[in-house]
């Protein structure tokens, strides 16, 4: 089987990448332009009370605000041709951010023999309206991650007393609730081997969701995963979670790229952006997305770096070591971060809600400590001394999800999810700004809390994560996709009533929070973020970067996130 979406050759940040002459398609990611007013409507889309609140805009009307002129598309398109694109190939994207063309074997093959046709020098040598290039490779079968085809599911042996029931009743979750709108829609995405598996689904269905439709879940691409793979697992537990939670809700599984460097490597954050930017120019998107892969953040890598050559170590040495390390450092650079945000925030204008996983490494780490001699302890010691954020949760344009677990086994005592080294992650973004709704809360807490890390070690004005918390004892891969179905069966009710989804709704998260505290979510005042580190951040009451506001209270969900039913008439709110 071949996937037009695995690409071996990545956007280019120095030495030339070898690439085999075969077909391929170039993709010209293209400057976008008004950014600093697109944000300005994004955010008046996104927050309660103002007038043009959940005013969600169209492709075209975002296309109008930040998509390239008719002159850029036209250099980028005759520059294609003049390196051999296949003319009848050239597609634009619906947003105009992007110009796509196929390379034919042959064409492919010449290129590959001319000298100064590397991906790098074409990428020296695009025109001023391309901001960066991606190659796509047709993914060959003798090229596809050599893992066996599993059926035995882990998954389905560990959930102990976290049972899809029983966390529903911890929540107040009717056990019945499943969504009657057939126009709802969610989805999760990853790369490499990510998919789930149909056996392993219906066993789910039988042992814990006997409601479940399995039928109302299906891949939205050929690319259906690997069993044994990483994202394997991940796939079949994101699948398992948000068509449980979101029941009966229409599913789509998604994996646009199964190339191996996007399993554990920095060829995931290509894959991601590329996937977002594509997302975002459908016809019809999903209501709800939840990304629970992720990695440090590409600020948090460089600063472990520049931090480790002032200890005498050599920065090439250690970004190199960071690849040998299992999902720790993904993303290329704080530029490809600063594109996927805007990906995000296209997403969230045209009114998709985005969840992500907050990490499994508390405040310091991705998962845990790094493994492997000299470097790995100089690194551990860095990660110890600063607090450490991950992304995308950590993007502002996302709900991050941190990880709860029940003390002593009692789901009315909800803690800290944490265990084998890590626990829920939680912190400041090095990068993005503390977007305004989190202004009063963060500082309360920052002042009036005691035992905090030291000021040097976090950037006190960064993004504040995570925003909210689910369950989360096989990691805050559970709790993403959780939370997110159990927003879907919202906006179900939502669409029901002829109102317009919830779209990026952490604004409304943090209002309802602070102005309703314990209506919607219930504070979680017990944790610690510094794992096998001596400090990390303490949890309180209220918002904390251990679970952010708490975890989900439903019928507080339902008063607060679709209460303009009643103002529409709507027949039955179900709390």
């Amino acid at each position: 089987m071949s996937s037009w979406l695995a690409f071996l050759g990545l956007a280019v940040c120095g030495a030339a990448i070898a690439v085999p002459p075969r077909e391929h398609a170039l993709v010209l990611h293209l400057k976008q332009h008004n950014l600093e007013n697109f944000e300005r409507r994004f955010w008046n889309i996104a927050t309660p009370g103002h007038p043009n609140y959940l005013q969600h805009l169209s492709a075209a009307e975002i296309a109008s605000e930040i998509g390239a002129t008719d002159a850029e598309i036209e250099s980028a398109r005759n520059w294609l041709l003049s390196i051999g694109a296949d003319e009848t190939s050239i597609e634009v994207s619906a947003l105009r951010d992007s110009v796509t063309s196929t390379f034919r074997a042959v064409v492919a093959a010449e290129r590959s023999e001319a000298p100064g046709m590397s991906l790098a020098v074409l990428s020296s040598q695009k025109p001023a309206c391309v901001e960066f290039i991606v190659r796509r490779d047709a993914m060959l079968d003798d090229a596809a991650p050599q893992v066996s085809q599993v059926g035995a599911s882990k998954e389905l042996e560990t959930f102990g007393e976290y049972t899809v029931s029983n966390i529903k009743k911890a929540y107040g979750i009717p056990l019945d609730l499943q969504a009657t709108n057939s126009t709802t829609l969610q989805m999760v995405w990853g790369p490499g081997t990510f998919g789930y598996s149909t056996w392993q689904l219906k066993t789910f269905k039988e042992m814990q969701c006997p409601k479940l439709n399995t039928e109302k879940v299906k891949f939205d691409t050929s690319n259906q995963g690997t069993g044994g793979g990483d994202n394997w697992g991940e796939g079949n537990l994101d699948t398992q979670m948000i068509a449980a939670f979101g029941l009966n809700v229409e599913t789509l599984v998604s994996n646009t790229n199964t190339s191996a460097s996007t399993e554990e490597g920095n060829g995931f954050g290509q894959a991601m952006l590329d996937f977002l930017t594509q997302l975002a120019a459908r016809p019809k998107l999903p209501h709800v997305l939840s990304l629970s892969l992720g990695s440090l953040s590409a600020a948090s890598c460089d600063k472990l770096c520049d931090e480790a050559a002032k200890l005498g170590q050599s920065k090439d040495e250690c970004n190199s070591f960071l690849q040998t390390q299992r999902q720790v450092c993904m993303f290329m650079s704080t530029e490809q971060v600063q594109r996927i945000d805007t990906a995000l925030q296209v997403l969230g204008a045209r009114g998709v809600s985005v969840f992500g996983s907050s990490g499994d490494g508390g405040s310091h780490f991705s998962f845990g400590r790094f493994q492997g001699g000299a470097m790995a302890d100089v690194l551990n010691k860095i990660s110890c001394k600063f607090q450490m954020p991950v992304y995308p949760t950590t993007s502002a344009y996302i709900v991050s999800v941190g990880g709860t677990m029940w003390k002593d086994g009692d789901s009315s005592k909800p803690i800290t999810w944490s265990g084998s080294g890590g626990g829920s992650g939680g912190g400041f973004s090095w990068q993005m700004d503390r977007p305004t709704h989190q202004d009063k809360a963060v500082e309360a807490y920052l002042a009036t809390t005691s035992g905090l890390p030291p000021n040097s070690s976090f950037n006190a004005k960064g993004r504040a994560f995570p925003d909210i918390s689910s369950v989360a004892v096989m990691g805050t891969s559970q709790s993403s996709p959780m939370t997110a179905g159990i927003f879907s069966l919202l906006i179900d009710q939502r669409l029901n009533a002829g109102l317009p989804p919830l779209g990026f709704v952490a604004p409304t998260i943090w209002k309802v929070a602070q102005e309703h505290p314990g209506e919607a979510f219930e504070s979680v005042p017990e944790g610690n973020s510094k794992t096998s580190c001596d400090n990390g951040f303490p949890s309180a009451a209220g918002w904390d970067p251990n679970t952010g506001w708490g975890r989900p209270v439903w019928a507080g969900l339902v008063k607060h996130f679709v209460a303009d039913l009643t103002d529409h008439g709507a027949s039955e709110i179900v709390v």
